[in-house]
């Protein structure tokens, strides 16, 4: 028997590629995607909806005293009188851009509400976690006394931990009086060294000597 091995080229099995890691999306990312996107598709319904810009936010910020009035008024002088259309006001563009703010300025203020009510719903679902959170971290504190609880103890180091990042200095106890400043030692009026001198029957006590 040959003590020769056969040699030859082994077909190599490719390892399975790792699957591409995909972030969960929760239920709550899911509705505020949808609407961004409605967001979106309402905004591209606006005609001439113009973004802000640096190199425009001040020309706009500077023009904004003509009242809504005085723009229909000149309109109607130069619809009466052709001869004022010399300058850059267009009537017709100026008629249409008060259709326009009449039209869609109800919707900026239900927008602007919108926004506001939504920061209010974040800021009171966080407000009701944070005083659920912080009754938590009340009542672990007064178990860990026990020093049987070592696990407790752990999360409560873990709560304070975290807890100390809200602020950067620390916080006062409630009900620490607040120190008031005494009022300044009153200043001494200096009493005149100089003798007054007496007068007796009309003269001084030099002139008498």
């Amino acid at each position: 028997m040959s003590n020769t091995k056969a040699a030859g080229d082994v077909p190599q099995v490719p390892a399975d590629p790792a699957p591409a890691q995909t972030p969960t999306i929760t239920h709550y990312q899911q509705i505020a995607a949808n609407l961004a996107k409605a967001i979106d598709d309402m905004l591209a319904l606006i005609p001439s909806f113009v973004e802000a810009h640096p190199d425009t936010t001040a020309f706009v910020r500077r023009h904004q005293n003509a009242p809504l009035q005085f723009i229909a008024t000149a309109v109607a002088a130069v619809e009466a009188n052709p001869e004022l259309q010399r300058g850059s006001f267009d009537a017709t563009e100026a008629r249409d851009a008060l259709q326009f703010i009449d039209a869609f300025r109800p919707m900026a203020d239900r927008l602007n509400a919108a926004a506001k009510n939504l920061t209010f719903s974040i800021n009171s679902r966080k407000a009701n976690a944070g005083t659920g959170a912080l009754e938590v971290y009340a009542i672990a504190k007064r178990i860990a006394l026990n020093p049987l609880s070592t696990t407790l103890s752990s999360h409560v180091g873990n709560l304070k931990r975290d807890l100390g990042k809200r602020s950067g200095g620390k916080r006062k106890a409630p009900g620490t009086p607040v120190p008031v400043p005494s009022a300044p030692a009153p200043v001494p009026v200096p009493v005149p060294t100089n003798p007054i001198p007496a007068v007796i029957g009309g003269l001084t006590a030099e002139e008498q000597a």
